[in-house]
């Protein structure tokens, strides 16, 4: 395939072709039949393939399929081309142009030559490029040839992608095309086989028809970058309004979620302080000697004296009575965890800065810094539940002098 020497080529013979528009399609001149009259139009319709079919025979019907034994001789030899190079793109082009007939090899040279990108592709490359460009069209024409409301972008893309590669390049589209029927799904190649202005097109070979399919055929199912390009703005748009519609769904639903739970909160406050006053309850009155008992018999005897005179006459024997219930109550409440700190107002102790949550420092020096220790002493016991201060027990700081005191 040596096109540095190469002679000028004779005038090409004008064929009986008239290039088709697909946005304006023209009535058949020809007596050929028609895909729809073989089979059912929804049955094609539903099928990717059907309508790629009805693209090529509503764009292509006054293609004329070659009638001429030169023009029949020509599509022979360029599909024997396109076995030729599939079986052997191993090899060199030159080496591939070998195992041609001499009679041929003018033809397929061109047709080679313009394969490779005037030579800049080796076989082996125009081999994978091409195989890459029949599988992006059979993997992803479920999703550019039918028409959907709701189209997968990365798919159409990947067909756009698959179609760029012949665009504009009749030879390359030859190439792909004649092999397409033997790669589509089984339920497809009835259709194939049935449409004769497709087999007409591949019986013709690499004709200039086929300059403008790649074009045509994404112009048709809008799977040009710019077809693309605005769907994703239009999708885009929706999905944000989609988007916006869900949250303010969700919002309403998380208000009115919010408001039972506030209900259920303050109904299960409402219950837990009844469990509690319950429970003290409980431990108060279910003693051997019931304190709100007790407590109840020391009003009803202390409560006529205040009444009558304005003071209580309290004997020895109602003081112990007192006394003890007082201790009861003391019992119980530390039995519930309510207690008071330190156990001893006698005993002192060290505090730091980092201890005056628990302790409330009246008297004494300030403290200096957080390291600073103070010897102090309890001057008023502190009220505690578990581990949670009700009341700071009150302390001050021993001096010397008190000390000695």
């Amino acid at each position: 395939m040596d096109h540095k020497t190469h002679t000028p080529k004779p005038k090409k013979k004008n064929y009986a072709v008239i290039r088709p528009s697909p946005e304006q399609p023209k009535k058949s001149q020809n007596t050929k039949s028609s895909l729809k009259d073989k089979f059912d139009l929804e049955i094609i319709q539903k099928n990717p393939w059907g309508q790629f079919l009805l693209f090529v025979e509503n764009c292509y019907s006054q293609y004329i399929p070659p009638s001429t034994e030169e023009e029949k001789k020509r599509g022979n030899i360029l599909q024997t081309a396109v076995e030729t190079f599939n079986e052997y793109h191993r090899e060199s082009w030159r080496h591939i142009l070998n195992r041609i007939p001499p009679s041929s090899n003018k033809l397929i040279d061109d047709f080679y030559y313009h394969l490779s990108n005037r030579e800049k592709l080796t076989p082996r490359e125009v081999y994978q490029e091409s195989q890459a460009a029949i599988q992006g069209l059979i993997n992803n024409a479920e999703y550019g040839f039918i028409d959907t409301d709701n189209r997968d972008i990365i798919r159409i893309t990947q067909l756009c992608d698959a179609i760029n590669y012949f665009q504009k390049h009749r030879s390359k589209t030859y190439l792909v095309l004649s092999q397409l029927e033997a790669y589509v799904p089984e339920d497809a190649k009835k259709f194939f086989a049935a449409s004769q202005v497709f087999q007409g097109i591949i019986a013709s070979g690499s004709h200039e028809i086929l300059t403008d399919f790649g074009m045509a055929l994404m112009k048709h199912f809008k799977v040009t970058r710019t077809a693309i390009k605005d769907e994703t703005a239009k999708n885009l748009v929706s999905g944000l309004g989609e988007i916006e519609r869900q949250l303010k769904t969700q919002i309403s639903i998380l208000e009115a979620e919010k408001l039972e739970l506030t209900g259920e909160l303050e109904q299960l406050r409402e219950q837990g302080h009844q469990e509690i006053v319950t429970q003290i309850a409980q431990e108060l009155q279910n003693g051997s000697q019931p304190a709100l008992d007790q407590i109840q018999k020391i009003i009803s005897l202390i409560q006529p004296q205040i009444e009558a005179s304005g003071e209580a006459q309290i004997s020895s024997d109602d003081a112990l009575a007192i006394f003890i219930v007082l201790r009861n109550l003391m019992t119980i409440f530390q039995k519930l965890g309510i207690e008071t700190y330190p156990k001893s107002l006698k005993d002192s102790f060290t505090i730091s800065q980092v201890d005056l949550a628990k302790y409330a420092y009246v008297g004494g020096t300030p403290f200096t810094n957080y390291t600073e220790i103070k010897r102090v002493q309890c001057i008023q016991k502190g009220w505690k539940v578990n581990d949670n201060i009700i009341t700071p027990a009150k302390v001050q700081e021993l001096t010397d002098n008190s000390t000695n005191n």
